[in-house]
């Protein structure tokens, strides 16, 4: 076979001659000519067999093992999942509980102290109350002192207050100045 300018003419050629010789073959598609259906039949049976047996020894085994791996594996983690979903909920069960416990501790020490505090306060306000009931019996006894000693006293004030004024308006010889006597007898 020459390459060139003759390339052309050469194929144009050969195409001739196969449709001289074959002409009868020519005009059929080989698969679907009825002569050859035997030997198709049987080089068909021969590779489909020897494909089913190479799929179903050695290939489809090892998909199947990976399959079931797979599908273990997958049953697996799930029991794993629901494991650790059961001991989350637990936990937040507990967590819960702990909660719980720990705010009905907080509200009984709040209440300790509250009355704690009350009792307290109850202590001091009677402790005041006492001081000042002291205070007042020891004001009410000094009231009552300056109250005894202003009534004696009022006497000796009114008698002097009345001879002021009897001396202003009736002006009396002067006789010797008397000395004055407070209640209690002492002379001022």
């Amino acid at each position: 076979m020459t390459h060139g300018a003759d390339a052309p003419i050469e194929g144009a050629g050969l195409a001739a001659e196969a449709a001289a010789h074959g002409s009868e073959h020519a005009a059929t598609f080989p698969p679907f000519d009825p002569t050859l259906f035997s030997s198709q039949l049987v080089w068909f049976a021969l590779c489909f067999g020897a494909l089913y047996l190479i799929l179903s020894r050695l290939v489809l085994p090892k998909v199947a093992a990976v399959l079931e791996d797979r599908a273990g594996a997958i049953k697996s983690d799930l029991d794993q999942a629901a494991q650790k979903s059961a001991a989350a909920d637990a936990a937040r069960i507990n967590m819960e509980r702990a909660i719980a416990r720990a705010r009905a501790d907080a509200r009984s020490m709040i209440e300790a102290a509250r009355a704690e505090m009350a009792a307290k306060l109850s202590a001091e306000q009677e402790q005041a109350e006492a001081r000042l009931t002291e205070r007042i019996g020891a004001a009410e006894a000094k009231i009552g002192a300056a109250r005894t000693k202003a009534l004696g006293e009022v006497g000796a004030i009114a008698e002097s207050l009345a001879r002021d004024i009897a001396d202003r308006l009736a002006p009396a010889p002067k006789p010797a100045p008397r000395p004055r006597v407070a209640a209690n007898g002492d002379v001022l």
